[in-house]
């Protein structure tokens, strides 16, 4: 059934791209695209930043005692997204394999689940309050338009609402709060009882972290926010280059309901087609060039799969590192057990 939902929703996804495409002159989308020659990779720069600071972010939810170095999170947490951008799993899977990859340097399953559950946390705070700014930056450059008032105002409510409720049940315990409410609805999870030690000495985890960590969390929140005001930059550098410059107001609203147009296709594999459509139907309402939001939509498609790319070639790198290391390990033990 799962299969099916996910498929309908591709479906659909592309059918709306394709209704847009339909409406648009594709020639001046080439030529505009044309127009990039060798500054092409430049567009690739602002992203780039961005893995760097959510990666900051992300070196925040450990136990300061907990040392792991900068360049082998940074090469985890690629091969991560890399998973989370193509596997329609609402980022579990990619946060799944970011405790994998932690397991072989020496983090513990413990360590590395909590650190990924206040990550995300901090990073979906710092989603929120950038959404908020995008809030009123797209009032600003919509107009008096009351519907898009009342769309704005309904999603600052949704968005506090998600995160105090999101920090409620991580304070009681998260996957404890999930465990009582499966109790009391009378379901047997028989996975979650397997593992309910586990599981709650995660949650201790947690909430030890929230208690004697706090400034790290903040310090995490903050990297990532900053990382979302940096993503900005993106839009605006490529309209700037493809000879359509648009206000970073506009840029703002525009990249932080992507973020959310997104997030509602997180079923889609990469999002396809839904993330396309709601890039062109915001820059509409943004009030940019119908061929520069084309034109972005698919030169941020072709920057996703770059990425991708990449950090599927870190994860194999990864793995056949640790593999190696493994066996030069195994080699001296065995000379050593020789010799002696």
């Amino acid at each position: 059934m799962k299969a099916f939902w996910k498929t309908l929703a591709l479906i659909l996804g592309l059918a709306f791209l394709g209704w847009y495409l339909s409406k648009t002159d594709l020639n001046a989308v080439w030529a505009s695209l044309k127009t990039l020659g060798w500054l092409a990779p430049l567009a690739l720069i602002p992203y780039f930043i961005v893995y760097i600071f959510d990666c900051l972010g992300w070196r925040f939810t450990f136990p300061k005692e907990l040392k792991v170095p900068f360049w082998t999170l940074f090469r985890v947490r690629w091969a991560g997204e890399a998973m989370n951008n193509i596997v329609p799993s609402a980022y579990v899977g990619g946060e799944a394999l970011k405790i994998y990859l932690l397991g072989k340097h020496g983090v513990t399953g413990n360590a590395g689940t909590s650190s990924a559950i206040v990550s995300k946390t901090a990073q979906t705070i710092a989603q929120v309050l950038f959404i908020t700014l995008a809030s009123v930056a797209f009032m600003y450059v919509g107009g008096d338009n009351p519907g898009l008032r009342t769309g704005m105002m309904l999603v600052l409510i949704g968005g506090v609402l998600l995160v105090t409720a999101l920090l409620w049940v991580q304070r009681r315990g998260m996957f404890s709060t999930a465990l009582l409410l499966t109790n009391t609805l009378g379901l047997k999870l028989a996975l979650m009882e397997k593992h309910r030690e586990k599981i709650q000495a995660v949650d201790q985890t947690i909430t030890t972290f929230y208690r004697d960590h706090r400034p790290r969390f903040y310090a995490s929140t903050t990297y990532y926010f900053a990382g979302w005001l940096i993503d900005i930059f993106e839009i605006y550098l490529i309209a700037h280059l493809l000879g359509m410059p648009i206000t970073l107001a506009q840029a703002t609203a525009v990249e932080a309901f992507t973020g959310v147009a997104k997030l509602l296709g997180m079923w889609v594999p990469g999002s396809i087609g839904v993330q396309e459509s709601g890039i062109i139907m915001l820059g509409k309402m943004a009030g940019l060039p119908e061929t520069l939001c084309v034109a972005y939509a698919l030169l941020r498609r072709a920057r996703e799969v770059i990425f991708v790319l990449i950090g599927w070639l870190l994860f194999y790198t990864e793995e056949a590192s640790l593999k190696a290391l493994k066996a030069n390990a195994a080699k001296q033990q065995t000379t050593d057990s020789s010799s002696s």
